[in-house]
């Protein structure tokens, strides 16, 4: 499961009650049998309101025992990467070693707002190198051409060793060119990136190519994609539940990808139907070389009795099939 943490003010809720439904959400998915629960971090746009995901990430694993906690994306120039390396590491302890931890650079209106360039890979690059090294070492001693660090110890490391899994945003052909290089697992969002399921599956095929061709086995790496979702008895009952929360989602996000539901729906970029129906596309995924499918259920002004239950009925129809 994803939560990109979007309190639309259509939802005209108080905050600490949305940020409630949340943790009742990762309590629900644990019960249910999810294996992870991923959190988003954005700043400014997109209504999102999950600034510091560390936080509520140790809240939820405080309240859950086994499901994974999972960041996606921790947006890597925006922080000192040795606040950042404490922080995580935090929660892998506090959870007892159920962090993932995925990595991203941010988007436009972040930029602007942290004041920081557009074309950040080198700087994203660098932060990502100082938290492996904190993690692995429990110091680090780097000179880079944004960090300048003179051997410094932390005083909290997670509890995986040698490292939590780190996953990296691929939203471009560079991402995954560096995560191939680099050998991380990737995570994507094929309705950000992606026309179709054959244009995702090109993508990926690049990204394994690039895992071989530098001494990588593709097999080994777990290739995540995220989808909107919305399970329900009939397809005609999902649609109407989730077109329009969808659509006002999409429309908080023209600038990244203009297109709106039905599109979305003819090119198979959102699950949104009965049982049948969501099986049937997750086997079609399955062939892009996709093999870890992260779901987003509650957005915009879908509201929390309707995400519950397609969380329900998703993991009693359609999860047996894969398990």
């Amino acid at each position: 499961m994803f939560l990109i943490g979007d309190s639309d003010p259509g939802l005209n809720k108080p905050l600490k009650d949305y940020y409630d439904e949340m943790i009742e959400q990762v309590q629900w998915a644990e019960r249910l049998g999810y294996e992870c629960f991923w959190f988003g971090e954005h700043h400014f746009d997109f209504c999102g309101v999950i600034p510091s995901p560390p936080v509520l990430m140790s809240v939820a694993a405080k309240s859950t025992e086994k499901i994974r906690i999972g960041v996606a994306v921790s947006l890597l120039p925006y922080r000192n990467p040795l606040f950042t390396a404490e922080e995580y590491a935090m929660v892998d302890v506090m959870s007892g070693g159920r962090l993932d931890f995925g990595v991203g650079r941010g988007t436009p209106d972040e930029f602007v707002g942290f004041k920081v360039k557009e074309d950040n890979r080198d700087l994203f690059i660098e932060c990502l190198d100082v938290v492996e090294m904190a993690w692995r070492e429990g110091k680090v001693s780097y000179q880079g051409k944004h960090h300048k660090i003179e051997e410094f110890a932390i005083n909290v490391l997670p509890v995986q060793k040698p490292r939590p899994p780190i996953f990296v945003a691929a939203l471009s052909q560079a991402s995954y060119k560096f995560a191939g290089e680099r050998g991380y697992p990737i995570l994507g969002i094929p309705y950000a990136t992606c026309k179709n399921i054959q244009d995702m599956k090109g993508n990926l095929q690049y990204y394994k190519e690039t895992l071989e061709a530098s001494g990588h086995s593709p097999g080994q790496f777990e290739i995540v994609q995220c989808f909107h979702a919305h399970v329900a008895e009939t397809d005609a009952e999902a649609h109407r539940i989730a077109k329009d929360p969808m659509d006002l989602f999409y429309r908080h996000r023209l600038h990244i990808r203009p297109r709106n539901y039905d599109e979305m729906l003819r090119d198979r970029m959102i699950m949104v139907g009965d049982p049948k129906h969501c099986i049937e596309l997750i086997e079609e995924i399955a062939d892009t070389g996709t093999n870890y499918i992260i779901f987003m259920m509650n957005f915009a002004t879908m509201g929390q009795k309707n995400a519950l239950n397609s969380m329900e009925l998703f993991a009693k129809e359609v999860m047996p099939r894969f398990s």
